[in-house]
């Protein structure tokens, strides 16, 4: 691929494919909270492990397939990036993926959306302890301004104020939830760094989706919860969605991104999926959105610009 003389992509060499691709994690990625919603709601709702542990099952074996296809052989692999596919998938998928799911039982799914576009943030303040440096001030600017602006989402709920947008009684256990969601995905995207020079991401994804999807199954089956009545159709629908757009798709797509994009073009999808989340929330379920907490989101990706401007 051709670059400019700054070691970028040339916006020339870059196929029409790869927007196509970028557009895709705009959609698919911001209108998964949504689908979660879907699943896990109505007579028909089934539980957070048995969703979560049926997706990765589902997501795994479709992403196995794939990548058996494409490089048409099983790779050699060491402890060492058996135990970093672990330890990232339990991270992003049981700890980042599974609690933000676990918390959408008592929030509207644009909450849980707006409170995740925080995740550049979690891994830039993870990254700077785990370097033991002191960020620059525009850096600093950009991280104080983001946490003030995920009060200003969560300031609604934690008051009372919008009793429709968490259901009474759990905010502040909500609340806790998304946070330590976003700093779980944020913790596993560190971790998992080694493994994209060691192996093909897309057999990275299906060893992290299997480690998640064993231990979700060990969770469903503690809980000894009955399975759920037959499901909707729009039920099926949106665990279609999440299997093969969410999770396959999805995953793909961003491999794709990666390798054609700058990695601040590939990170813009921190800006769009909230407000992709948000008003599929608005239109589909007339979910209601805080003033505030809109304002909030605001401030957010405005953080978000100053972080990645300045990286």
């Amino acid at each position: 691929m051709a670059s400019n003389a700054a070691g970028r992509p040339d916006a020339a060499a870059i196929p029409l494919s790869a927007y196509g691709h970028l557009l895709t994690i705009y959609l698919v990625w911001g209108a998964s909270y949504l689908a979660v919603k879907i699943c896990i709601s109505g007579p028909a709702a089934i539980t957070v492990p048995q969703l979560q542990s049926t997706r990765m099952w589902g997501a795994a074996l479709l992403i196995g397939l794939v990548a058996l296809v494409r490089s048409r052989r099983v790779p050699r692999l060491t402890w060492r990036d058996l135990g970093l596919c672990a330890a990232s998938g339990v991270l992003m998928w049981v700890g980042g993926n599974g609690l933000a799911t676990l918390a959408s039982r008592h929030a509207t799914s644009s909450f849980i959306v707006m409170a995740m576009g925080a995740i550049p943030l979690w891994s830039c303040l993870i990254e700077l302890i785990i370097a033991r440096t002191l960020p620059a001030r525009q850096v600093m600017l950009g991280l104080a301004l983001g946490l003030a602006g995920l009060f200003l989402v969560v300031a609604p709920t934690l008051l009372g104020t919008h009793a429709t947008i968490i259901e009474p009684g759990y905010a502040g256990f909500t609340v806790l939830l998304v946070v330590g969601a976003g700093l779980s995905w944020s913790l596993g995207t560190i971790v998992q760094r080694p493994l994209m020079k060691s192996m093909r991401p897309e057999w990275a994804a299906t060893l992290q989706l299997l480690a998640a999807a064993l231990v979700l199954s060990v969770i469903a089956a503690g809980e000894h919860a009955p399975l759920p009545g037959a499901p909707s159709l729009s039920q099926w629908l949106a665990f279609g969605f999440l299997i093969v757009f969410a999770s396959v798709i999805g995953l793909t797509s961003y491999i794709r991104v990666i390798a054609a994009f700058s990695p601040v073009i590939a990170s813009t999808f921190a800006y769009v999926n909230p407000i992709v989340g948000v008003l599929l929330g608005w239109i589909l379920l007339g979910e209601e959105i805080a003033p505030v907490s809109l304002a909030g989101l605001a401030v957010v990706l405005a953080s978000i610009a100053i972080v990645l401007r300045r990286r």
